[in-house]
């Protein structure tokens, strides 16, 4: 791999996760109480799960999460242009050791800060049937806190970084990290976030309205603009067109340029709002082959914002993106080798 070019960094900040994935019978469900098509939060007799399926030859594993995907992403589009760099926080174990493996043989600077007493996140998938059955553990992963921005490396990096990115998530659990966030990015530096959950937009929507005004590039889906547009005052909200429109209206500062909107609607047209009259729709290319929609958005913004810090050229971030994403749609899970 060539030397990365050290003037241009990305920073991406959230909850990361081991992905396990692997193919099973009713009887290992059974054994840990799971249920096909469900979804569960684990408990301690889960350990002996995620270990057995960690070790396994017939699991997949991944460096997951939201943000982590999109660091993966954004590297692999970047390559030698620039570094890339997540946080996150983790356990001190087998599963922190192996993430930050894939990510240093992916080209991401990890930067794990690891917390006392709790273990890495995992997210087991069980497929059984053609169902899955999905038990996860936060762990270490829902433990950034806002003294965390100032543990090194992390907060020397965030202070050269040309371009930040956090995931909404942390609004519900780690709020203060969001908000200080935007407080110490400098205005040359791109500052991103995304909506991550309907629930996010409806239950932290006063923090929200904190943040947004420092925000340059804000992705979220149809849902949950609606939710947020709606939250903040438009209940009579009906088209997403409506929702961008009631979102674009926020306060931002005069001397900033016009923040980014970037709505992705499933199969149907991305629509942008750049701060003029007009909003932009950009075409998703049909996908015949669909595998997998997990990833897909983290891709698009990974593969738009790596674009974006290189180009400033809206065009063609977006259709980076979107080729991202349609790409990760036709393999299992969120892997950049796809791209």
């Amino acid at each position: 791999m060539d030397k990365a070019d050290t003037s241009l960094l990305l920073v991406f900040i959230g909850s990361p996760l081991l992905d396990i994935s692997v193919q099973c019978d009713e009887e290992t469900l059974e054994k840990f109480d799971l249920k096909i098509d469900g979804c569960v939060r684990a408990t301690e007799k889960h350990s002996t799960l995620f270990r057995e399926l960690f070790h396994s030859k017939n699991s997949i594993l991944a460096a997951g999460g939201s943000a982590q995907n999109a660091a993966r992403i954004a590297k692999r589009i970047l390559g030698a242009k620039g570094e890339v760099a997540f946080a996150g926080c983790t356990g001190c174990d087998e599963y922190e050791n192996w993430m930050k493996n894939q990510l240093q043989s992916e080209g991401v600077l990890p930067l794990f800060v690891t917390v006392p007493h709790e273990k890495t996140g995992v997210c087991a998938c069980l497929i059984c049937n053609g169902f899955r059955s999905m038990c996860t553990r936060q762990g270490a992963a829902a433990k950034f806190a806002k003294e965390h921005l100032f543990v090194e490396p992390v907060h020397s990096k965030l202070k050269v970084a040309s371009c930040i990115f956090v995931v909404g998530y942390f609004l519900g659990h780690s709020p203060d990290v969001v908000l200080k966030l935007a407080e110490l990015s400098s205005p040359s530096q791109v500052f991103s976030l995304s909506l991550s959950a309907e629930y996010i937009c409806r239950d932290y929507s006063e923090v929200l309205l904190k943040v947004i005004p420092r925000v340059d590039v804000l992705f979220a889906n149809e849902a949950e603009v609606k939710a947020f547009a709606r939250a903040i005052g438009g209940q009579d909200i009906t088209t997403v067109e409506e929702a961008v429109k009631n979102v674009s209206k926020l306060q931002r500062p005069a001397t900033f340029p016009s923040r980014l909107l970037i709505i992705t609607r499933g199969s149907d047209s991305v629509i942008v709002d750049n701060g003029s009259d007009e909003l932009g729709y950009y075409e998703v290319p049909r996908v015949v082959d669909v595998v997998d929609s997990v990833g897909c958005g983290d891709a698009l913004a990974g593969a738009f914002l790596a674009t974006y810090i290189t180009t400033r050229d809206l065009d063609s971030s977006i259709h980076a993106g979107i080729q991202a994403a349609v790409q990760i749609l036709q393999v299992h899970g969120c892997d950049p080798a796809s791209i």
